[in-house]
């Protein structure tokens, strides 16, 4: 404490007037720390200095590192003004500044001072200073001012989070310290970064429906005809999933999907088997005109009714090769399913007009 001159001047070694001095806190707080330093040296312990004078043993540590950091400071020739604010009060800020440099100390004392910043202050500048000095190289466009070192770490800050609350506050915090134009630029440049990303994206607009009838219904479809008991038979059976109706295909199957008709809807194993217009001519006992005797029909059968109907035609077995017959009487043919409807091409009227819907319109 050499390079303090306390403002009594005669106090001496006596203990029992620093006593007095500390009980009636005379002076100021660097000549409270120069007495509590004295008494400590005289193996008088933290705690029955306590007892006599009611300085806890906390704040005589903290004022007797704070009055060594003023010291510091003096000797690091910090400016008159500096000395005399701190020399008054803020020995709660010298004691953050402990962990630095005396030129470190100097310079984050000087910020604190033209800033009139806190204690609470003085710790996270003294810190963010103190891990700034540990970086192996100055970051481009920061310099060694602590303002600086503060805005920086609040860059980084910035830089690695990604809730956009966080970033902001971090972004503000650097705009309050930095010092050089060079920082105020990275600054910016992030700070326009975090402006873009956080404009709320337009989504594009996406209909949404729901089906008011059945789904239309997937059958199998066998391309030839006639067929051979055992191709039937091989067909593979398939049963619908979900809401929409999903089937899950295998092999190279063939599939048609037809309206939800009644008959279609309540069928348990539909097949559609494609015919020539003639056989179903022929079948109905009815005159096909010539240009329309090799359209393709779709006959649709329910595998799953085999008992006889009078009122309908079956696929029957003939000597291993499917037909499809009317039968007045039951009979001991084998039948292989009921067919429940037949099912002619569209027929289109004109092809150019169907291609443009706005004429259907007129």
């Amino acid at each position: 404490m050499s390079q303090y001159e306390p403002e009594n001047p005669g106090m001496g070694e006596n203990t029992e007037a620093l006593f007095t001095q500390l009980r009636r806190k005379e002076g100021s707080w660097l000549d409270w720390a120069q007495a509590c330093q004295i008494l400590q040296q005289q193996k008088i312990t933290p705690q029955a200095i306590f007892e006599a004078t009611g300085f806890e043993p906390i704040h005589q540590n903290q004022i007797i590192v704070a009055a060594q950091v003023y010291e510091g400071m003096v000797k690091a020739g910090a400016a008159q003004a500096v000395l005399e604010y701190f020399g008054r009060k803020g020995s709660d800020i010298l004691y953050e500044l402990r962990i630095l440099s005396p030129k470190d100390r100097v310079q984050v004392a000087e910020l604190i001072l033209n800033r009139n910043l806190k204690a609470d202050d003085a710790h996270d500048i003294a810190r963010a200073v103190k891990n700034y000095a540990q970086l192996r190289e100055r970051p481009e466009g920061f310099t060694d001012h602590p303002g600086d070192a503060v805005a920086y770490q609040a860059w980084k800050t910035a830089q690695q989070t990604r809730d956009l609350q966080e970033r902001t506050r971090a972004l503000g915090r650097a705009f309050q310290y930095v010092h050089s134009e060079g920082a105020r630029q990275h600054i910016e440049r992030l700070l326009s970064t975090v402006a873009a990303s956080s404009q709320p994206k337009v989504l594009p607009k996406l209909s949404v429906y729901r089906p008011e009838e059945d789904l239309p219904r997937l059958l199998p479809v066998v391309e030839s005809f006639p067929l051979s008991r055992a191709e039937w038979e091989q067909l593979s059976t398939f049963e619908p999933k979900g809401p929409y109706r999903l089937i899950h295909s295998q092999g190279w199957q063939t599939w048609v999907a037809l309206p939800a008709w009644p008959v279609i809807q309540s069928a348990t194993d539909p097949v559609a088997i494609q015919i020539e217009n003639g056989l179903l001519g022929t079948l109905l006992n009815q005159q096909i005109p010539a240009e329309e005797a090799s359209d393709p029909v779709l006959l649709v059968v329910d595998r799953a009714v085999r008992q006889w109907q009078s009122e309908g035609f079956f696929l029957v077995d003939r000597s291993g090769s499917l037909q499809v017959e009317w039968q007045e009487s039951p009979g001991a043919d084998s039948l292989l399913g009921r067919v429940l409807m037949a099912l002619r091409p569209p027929r289109i009227l004109d092809e150019v007009v169907a291609q443009d819907p706005w004429q259907l319109e007129d």
